[in-house]
């Protein structure tokens, strides 16, 4: 399983075909702009997470199915991950 971060919303198409099931994603810095929509995905299996600090500076609500979290959540996230791919 790998965690894939993104930073900006292109990095969106970039990564696309790297994801696997049971990957996971998180958005930070201008990636957010992509939380407060569902994201199109072809795997069903992938979770999808915002960092709370950069959704508050962008004033932005996430879609309901992203997870919000925080710093520490954001390490935690790389910790259960085998890989952690920058996007």
């Amino acid at each position: 399983m790998s965690l894939h971060i993104l930073n900006s919303p292109a990095s969106l198409n970039r990564c696309r075909f790297s994801l696997n099931d049971g990957d996971a994603i998180i958005l930070i810095e201008n990636a957010v702009l992509l939380a407060a929509s569902s994201l199109p995905l072809a795997h069903t299996n992938i979770t999808t997470s915002a960092l709370q600090d950069d959704l508050d500076r962008r004033g932005i609500t996430p879609a309901p199915e992203i997870n919000t979290v925080d710093y520490a959540g954001f390490v935690n996230l790389c910790a259960q991950h085998a890989h952690c791919l920058s996007w």
